[in-house]
């Protein structure tokens, strides 16, 4: 069987680490500290903000550094909740997030096994201190290449410029031998689009969506090595 890639930009927040349940520990630590009881519907409220936050930066409606209060300064205002230093309350999370290296079922031994064959780098638009911290902490930074976090390169998936900078700093000249794999539509397949590289969307079980974005779409790690390898 022939190898067609060389590279795996890999996502990382639901591709390999289980976020929700990150973020749900998390901000339930987190609001616990400032006064709220953090329900499990005060903390699915906190989830649809966050990730509504995250899709504004995507399209550029939103900077990363008003990113980080304002989810908090909408979920205290949603439950009424009296306003305090929302910078703070992030700083805070960012913390506790630092320390949730949970990885979904199955993570750690796909990319051991895919580390026989390929480099990895990770590629998040997560932020600097919570993706370095749950990176140090996981049971896969022994089989991982390299990680690139958007706030530290200045830009975010699906920003072309995101994966430029990825594309100079490994000097990668070949673009046909590089596959970007993700959760994400909007981010992962949409970057990997506008980049010029192959995409494929992992669904982890979900249905597969047959979009346009999408190269190939798995559903389980193993199939990954049916995209990986031709007869």
């Amino acid at each position: 069987m022939r190898k067609r890639f060389d590279i795996v930009l890999l996502d990382a927040d639901e591709t390999v680490y289980d976020f929700k349940l990150a973020e749900k520990t998390a901000v339930s630590l987190t609001l616990k500290e400032f006064g709220v009881e953090p329900t499990d519907e005060v903390v699915e409220h906190y989830s649809a903000i966050n990730l509504s936050c995250w899709k504004a930066l995507e399209r550029g409606e939103l900077s990363r550094v008003d990113l980080k209060p304002t989810r908090f300064q909408m979920l205290f205002k949603f439950l009424g909740a009296p306003p305090c230093d929302f910078n703070a309350v992030n700083d805070t999370y960012e913390t506790n997030l630092s320390r949730q290296a949970f990885l979904l079922d199955g993570a750690l031994e796909f990319v051991k096994k895919l580390h026989e064959h390929c480099q990895i780098y990770l590629a998040t638009n997560g932020l600097t201190i919570p993706q370095t911290g749950r990176f140090s902490r996981s049971a896969v930074k022994p089989y991982v290449d390299g990680i690139y976090i958007s706030e530290q390169i200045g830009h975010s998936k699906p920003d072309k410029a995101y994966f430029d900078y990825i594309f100079r700093d490994l000097h990668i000249t070949d673009k046909s031998r590089v596959i970007m794999v993700g959760d994400s539509l909007t981010s992962d397949m949409q970057g990997g689009r506008n980049a010029g590289v192959t995409t494929c969307l992992f669904t982890n079980g979900r249905p597969l969506t047959h979009s346009d974005l999408c190269d190939s779409e798995i559903q389980t790690y193993d199939d990954f090595f049916d995209v990986l390898f031709e007869d």
